[in-house]
């Protein structure tokens, strides 16, 4: 029997839609930009600084201004620091309808119907990644106590502490454990060291870093391709 342990942002739900949403409530949906473009620019700001909000060097609000003006940059569109926070108020008000994606619905049902083990780890802080879970309404299938929060353990992925005691906390193994999630840098790459198996699931068909040790036992860019992986597994 194999164990399923899932991240949770862009992995079991859509993290452009709540994004796409704000934009165009704040700035408008006849905005030339390319969603999917943006996005990723704006998560790659975000998680240029990301430590240094862990080690309490920057204040949150500061680095939500930081990410989408950045990002805009990129694109020559320049926004005050008003409309930052505009944003970042409708970008959160929208994460809160998140929804589980259909797909990801049918593969935990699934994995429960094999009486796998199946968990979470997910990078960010406590109560901000816990509203979401809430509202994803994982625990249908993953209980309470299979949900590990970085912010709540004090240390994050890709940092292997953090996958071990995963496996002590769920009495797995790292060799018997598929971890499936959308970052290269957090997810691969901690798995593998790790020692756990990896699904990549790479929805924005991001290029692998070249010079890797670290790659995925497989690749897949949607829900489907995912279930036909793990039911091959079995």
């Amino acid at each position: 029997m194999i164990n399923l342990i899932f991240d949770i942002d862009d992995t079991v739900y859509d993290q452009l839609k709540p994004f796409e949403d704000a934009f165009n409530t704040i700035f408008g949906k006849e905005n030339p930009l390319e969603m999917e473009a943006l996005y990723i620019k704006s998560r790659f700001y975000s998680d240029e600084v990301y430590h240094r909000v862990v080690k309490g060097e920057m204040p949150k609000a500061e680095m939500h201004i930081y990410r989408i003006t950045q990002a805009l940059n990129d694109f020559d569109y320049q926004i005050t620091k008003k409309q930052a926070e505009d944003f970042q108020r409708a970008y959160e008000t929208n994460q809160r309808k998140i929804t589980l994606l259909p797909g990801i619905k049918e593969i935990l049902a699934w994995g429960k119907s094999q009486n796998a083990t199946m968990g979470i780890i997910t990078n960010g802080p406590a109560a901000h990644q816990q509203h979401k879970i809430d509202d994803l309404q994982i625990n249908s299938w993953i209980p309470v106590e299979n949900t590990f929060i970085s912010g709540k353990i004090g240390f994050e992925k890709p940092d292997k502490k953090l996958f071990a005691l995963v496996e002590q906390q769920l009495d797995i193994t790292g060799a018997a454990t598929y971890y499936i999630g959308d970052s290269f840098e957090n997810d691969v790459v901690g798995a593998k060291q790790a020692g756990w198996k990896m699904i990549w699931l790479n929805r924005r068909k991001h290029k692998e870093p070249i010079d890797t040790p670290y790659h995925p036992d497989f690749c897949v860019e949607n829900e489907s391709e995912l279930l036909t992986i793990l039911q091959n597994l079995t």
